[in-house]
C-alpha cells in the first residue's frame, strides 16, 4: 500500500441506483469503490461492471455479518457466516480488491470461548486469504453495538495472537468515537496496523456534518497515512448532495 492514501466511498454511500452507475461515478473522480457483499449480485455481472467501466474495487465488505453471526450458538447460523466469509474472499479476489472488511459480530457471542475461537478462525481465514491474494481487516464496532471486543485495542491484541501479516485493522472514525477513544490518538498508536480507514460523522452522517473534528484526523492521515481512505455514511434523501459536501469537506481539510 505504498504511496499517499486513496480515497473511496462505500457502494451504498456512493451516488446511483446500480453498481455500474456508483462506479462510473465514483471513476469519474478518480476514486475507487468498496463493494458491499450483501449476497444479491451475481459474480459475473460485478465482473462485467468491473471490465466495462475500468472502475478500481479495492475493499469489499463481507456485508452480511451485519446479520450472521460467526459467534453465535446456533450452529447453521455461524456455519453460514464463516460460507460468507469464504465467499467474500474470493470475490475480493476475483475483482481486484485487496482488502476485506470483516466485523466480530454486534451483541454478545453466544459461545463460550470467542475469543480462542476467533483466533482459530482467523488463522484458518489468513492462510486461505493468502492463497487469494487479499488482506483481512477487522472493525471494532464500538461498545454501543457489541460487548465483545469493541475497541481497537481489544482488537488489536487478537491481532497479535493470530499472528498473520495479512490479517489488519479497519478504524471507523464514528466507532472509534463513540467508544469513547481519541480518533487521532488511536490513529497515531496503530498506523502500522491500520490497512484502512473509514470516514464517518457521528450519527453516521457525512464527514462534517457531524460533531466529530475532522480537521486534526485528516491532518495525521495526510502526513502519516499510507493505506486505504474511504468515506462511509448513512446517505440521505438527496446522496448526490451528500456525496459531493462529504469530497468538499474532505478536500478542504485534507
Amino acid at each position: 500500500m505504498a504511496g499517499p492514501c486513496r480515497l473511496g466511498c462505500t457502494e451504498y454511500a456512493a451516488p446511483g441506483r446500480r453498481l455500474i452507475d456508483k462506479l462510473i461515478f465514483l471513476r469519474d473522480r478518480g476514486m475507487w469503490l468498496e463493494l458491499a457483499n450483501d449476497e444479491t449480485k451475481e459474480m459475473r455481472e460485478v465482473m462485467s461492471a468491473v471490465r466495462s467501466t475500468g472502475a478500481r474495487i479495492l475493499s469489499v465488505q463481507a456485508y452480511r455479518l451485519h446479520d450472521l453471526q460467526l459467534l453465535g450458538r446456533d450452529r447453521g447460523e455461524a456455519e453460514a457466516a464463516l460460507r460468507h466469509v469464504f465467499e467474500t474472499m474470493e470475490m475480493a479476489s476475483s475483482v481486484g480488491a485487496e482488502n476485506v472488511v470483516i466485523v466480530l459480530g454486534y451483541g454478545k457471542p453466544g459461545i463460550h470461548n470467542p475469543r480462542e475461537k476467533c483466533v482459530q478462525m482467523f488463522r484458518h481465514f489468513s492462510k486461505i486469504a493468502e492463497e487469494l491474494g487479499v488482506m483481512l481487516s477487522i472493525e471494532p464496532l464500538g461498545s454501543d453495538r457489541t460487548v465483545f471486543m469493541p475497541g481497537v485495542a481489544e482488537v488489536c491484541g487478537l491481532i497479535r495472537d493470530i499472528g498473520s501479516e495479512n490479517v489488519r485493522l479497519v478504524v471507523d472514525t464514528m466507532h472509534v468515537h463513540n467508544n469513547g477513544d481519541d480518533v487521532v490518538r488511536v490513529i497515531c498508536e496503530r498506523l502500522p496496523e491500520i490497512s484502512e480507514i473509514q470516514l464517518r460523522d457521528t450519527d453516521s452522517r457525512p464527514p462534517g456534518q457531524g460533531s466529530l473534528k475532522f480537521g486534526p484526523i485528516m491532518k495525521v492521515i495526510r502526513e502519516k497515512f499510507r493505506g486505504l481512505l474511504c468515506l462511509e455514511y448513512r446517505p440521505g434523501p438527496e446522496p448526490r448532495l451528500d456525496f459531493e459536501n462529504a469530497c468538499r469537506f474532505i478536500s478542504e481539510v485534507l
